[in-house]
């Protein structure tokens, strides 16, 4: 299992513990879902990477890296976290709230 498959499935695990236990084989499944996120974050990387123009080599490595952190960070949203239930809005400590509230 890749890393994107690992990432995907400690953060059902965390975030979707129901859904999680209901997945027959989880290692199977994503191992799978792993691949095709690598794949899907290397054809968006190859989209948003823009074509070598004058800039200086260091300069364009950086625009590649930039192109390849942000189809990460698309895929992983699509394929990942817009699955899991939403988060309830009000997630401070009980204790953070009393202390607004005695201010």
């Amino acid at each position: 299992m890749n890393e994107h498959g690992k990432h995907a499935m400690e953060t059902m695990k965390k975030h979707d513990p129901q859904a999680f236990a209901q997945i027959v084989d989880p290692e199977k499944h994503f191992s799978m879902l792993g691949e095709e996120i690598q794949q899907a974050i290397r054809d968006l990387s190859e989209e948003l990477t823009p074509i070598r123009g004058s800039e200086p080599p260091l300069e364009y490595i950086g625009l590649v890296n930039m192109a390849k952190l942000r189809a990460r960070e698309m895929v992983y949203q699509e394929m990942i976290y817009a699955g899991l239930p939403a988060e309830p809005e009000d997630m401070e400590p009980s204790s953070a709230r009393q202390e607004d509230e005695q201010d």
